[in-house]
């Protein structure tokens, strides 16, 4: 029944959003006449509510090409994205939003797919019969709606019911409380911000108190981290064979989350608690010590509870930004060869239960026209058990860097994430060319450092069975050390 319910709200709110834009088409008639002939009537004392706007939808057109400069040299995409986007104001407290986008990549029309794969460096390493039995899903010929969704405003009362994001940290780019919509590792890291971001369908509710913004969130919609297509350069994270989802038509497998704001000590602190899934799987497994017994694999999506804090206050001339999480539950992976009992089997079932800390600190600021975004994130493993394959301490640095050039209408970026306790570098140097108030283009590196992960796999056998999923953490950006890429933006605003 719940699933029934989930389902028929999804399809309410969808239909009545295209029942309104072909409304906005037929006999003739302007949008603003659709609109006034249904909001026009409900009271002739409120005031006229904002119509649509003139536009039918606004969006943009874009090309993405990127170059592969390290061997097998290949062209790896050229993308060409529509993305659309309508806003309405159906009454004087209700409006709507949908949004979505269709790409094709063309790249794999025109260029070998094992050449863009990279597969023949990428597993060298690997048996001829793996690397021709591997997966050749693409990342093209991909058509989402993105966000979709009614909300009420009014002076206490904010709710908004649909497919949308929800941001709940304050450092750009950084998830230590930011953890409510998954992410998309189609192309690693390396899109913007919102692209990555899976959005879910979601209730939220704002209530505005005279001193605090009281928030809460029901997601029925379970959703989790989604890989690389199977076989593609970025491939690194996969679904493991026989996983265990949690069933979303159970009303106790939503997902929640409650969150105060307040001003306090000249800045804005906020409070949050969210009940989620772990958007990986926890990797049970029993792995016997004797290699000639073929491990068997139970991964399973667990129950976590993550408290989070932020807060934000001007202090000189910049804007220092902290955010905090306490989760008491989630679950970390351990070496293969652990067997402390002796019994000849992996301890602990390959995984512990753990509390652990995250947070970080950053700090926005200008100096010279040129813009600074300095943080630094720390995730700390209380209880640690020197078997862990992640350290106790783990630490990130990120900066970026902006410098707008109005006088020749160009934007200079630099991103630097350091993965200080793996040793890896990831640099992302972009420039930004305005070539009129609609048309941009850009032009940019993806530059990656360090060393592939070491997942200490005994045979082949045991590779292709799926042990390559259990070391989530052990590299992330030595992975592709061999993707270093030159990239192009062609990008049109309308």
């Amino acid at each position: 029944m719940w699933r029934l319910q989930n389902q028929l709200l999804k399809y309410v709110l969808v239909g009545a959003l295209v029942c309104i834009s072909d409304a906005a088409l037929a006999d003739d008639q302007t949008p603003d006449d659709v609109i006034n002939d249904i909001v026009g009537e409900v009271s002739a004392t409120r005031e006229q509510p904002r119509p649509w706007t003139s536009k039918l939808f606004h969006g943009y057109i874009k090309n993405e090409t990127a170059f592969r400069y390290d061997e097998p040299r290949s062209i790896t995409k050229l993308r060409n994205i529509l993305y659309l986007e309508r806003e309405g104001q159906l009454t004087e407290k209700v409006r709507t939003k949908i949004s979505g986008w269709y790409y094709y990549d063309f790249a794999y029309d025109l260029f070998d797919y094992q050449t863009i794969a990279a597969r023949s460096v990428r597993d060298a390493n690997q048996p001829l019969v793996f690397i021709e039995n591997l997966g050749r899903q693409r990342d093209s010929n991909v058509a989402e709606i993105k966000e979709l969704y009614a909300e009420y405003n009014s002076e206490k009362l904010d709710i908004r019911i649909g497919k949308q994001y929800v941001i709940w940290g304050v450092i750009d780019g950084i998830r230590i409380v930011d953890e409510i919509n998954p992410q998309n590792f189609r192309e690693l890291i390396l899109p913007d911000l919102i692209d990555y971001r899976i959005p879910l369908w979601t209730a939220k509710l704002d209530y505005y108190s005279n001193s605090a913004k009281w928030e809460m969130l029901w997601i029925p919609d379970l959703r989790f981290h989604k890989p690389a297509p199977q076989g593609s350069e970025w491939e690194l994270l996969q679904e493991v064979p026989n996983t265990r989802y949690p069933d979303p038509g159970r009303l106790e497998n939503s997902e929640l989350g409650y969150r105060v704001t307040w001003n306090i000590f000249d800045g804005e602190a906020s409070l949050s608690h969210f009940i989620t899934w772990d958007d990986f799987p926890v990797i049970f497994r029993n792995i016997a010590m004797d290699s000639a017994i073929s491990p068997e694999f139970y991964p399973t999506f667990t129950r976590i509870n993550i408290f989070g804090a932020t807060y934000l206050r001007d202090i000189g001339p910049g804007i220092l930004k902290a955010e905090l999480a306490y989760v008491p539950d989630k679950y970390f992976g351990i070496a293969n060869d652990t067997d402390l009992d002796g019994d000849g089997y992996l301890d602990y079932e390959g995984e512990l239960q753990r509390r652990h800390i995250r947070w970080a600190l950053g700090y926005e600021f200008s100096f010279k026209g040129i813009d600074f975004s300095p943080a630094v994130t720390q995730w700390i493993i209380d209880n640690y058990h020197p078997k862990m394959i992640q350290k106790q301490n783990d630490t990130t640095l990120t900066l970026y860097m902006r410098k707008p050039v109005p006088e020749k209408s160009m934007v200079f970026q630099m991103l630097i994430i350091d993965l200080n306790s793996l040793n890896e570098l990831y640099l992302k140097p972009k420039i930004t060319i305005m070539l009129s108030d609609s048309f941009q283009v850009g032009f940019g590196l993806d530059l990656f450092y360090g060393e592939k992960s070491s997942l200490g796999v005994a045979t082949g056998a045991a590779t292709i069975s799926g042990i390559n999923s259990l070391e989530q953490s052990a590299q992330f950006f030595g992975n592709f050390y061999n993707n270093d890429r030159v990239f192009a933006e062609f990008k049109y605003s309308f």
